[in-house]
């Protein structure tokens, strides 16, 4: 049997890299610090951490820790569309995943899930956070894409050819 992307990644640490490495690029990009302008949870790191882990084949951490997971999809609902700060976003991660040493192939999945994530599930309520459905689960994602929480007429590329130094993650790249 094969290992999820999150055993390939290596497992919780790597998890745990990933969203430091994260937070440290999105507070210095300037796009993508608006989005944590009005404040961030002490422990959002953590909170990535785990919730990246449940979302990639891991322990259902961020579900046992922090309860309902559609917590952050109302967090990331209501503000409208904002591309251009998605896809910088976008390749902000893949620099977060390359300076946290994420071993290929699992490298390019968290890369992949990251831009599937953010323009689809995440962008999927952007009028109101009170359409997101208090059931809503972990968006969950394998090596074959997403496996769970598709969103109607969602059909994004997931970014297989983001370059975290050059590609914004926008379709004129």
């Amino acid at each position: 049997m094969r290992r999820s992307i999150y055993e390939a990644a290596g497992g919780m640490d790597a998890m745990e890299r990933v969203a430091r490495q994260w937070h440290v690029e999105a507070l210095a990009d300037p796009l993508v610090s608006h989005a944590f302008s009005h404040g961030y949870a002490e422990d959002h790191v953590d909170r990535l951490a785990c919730y990246l882990a449940e979302a990639l084949g891991g322990p259902e951490a961020y579900s046992r820790r922090y309860g309902a997971p559609a917590h952050v999809d109302r967090l990331h609902a209501g503000n409208g569309s904002h591309e251009e700060m998605d896809a910088a976003a976008i390749a902000a991660f893949a620099r977060a995943v390359r300076a946290a040493a994420v071993p290929e192939p699992a490298a390019r999945a968290l890369t992949d899930y990251w831009a599937w994530a953010t323009r689809g599930p995440m962008a999927a309520h952007p009028d109101s956070a009170a359409s997101v459905p208090a059931s809503q689960g972990v968006h969950r994602y394998g090596w074959g894409g997403p496996l769970s929480s598709p969103v109607p007429d969602q059909d994004s590329d997931p970014g297989t050819d983001i370059d975290p130094d050059t590609d914004t993650g926008s379709a004129e790249g």
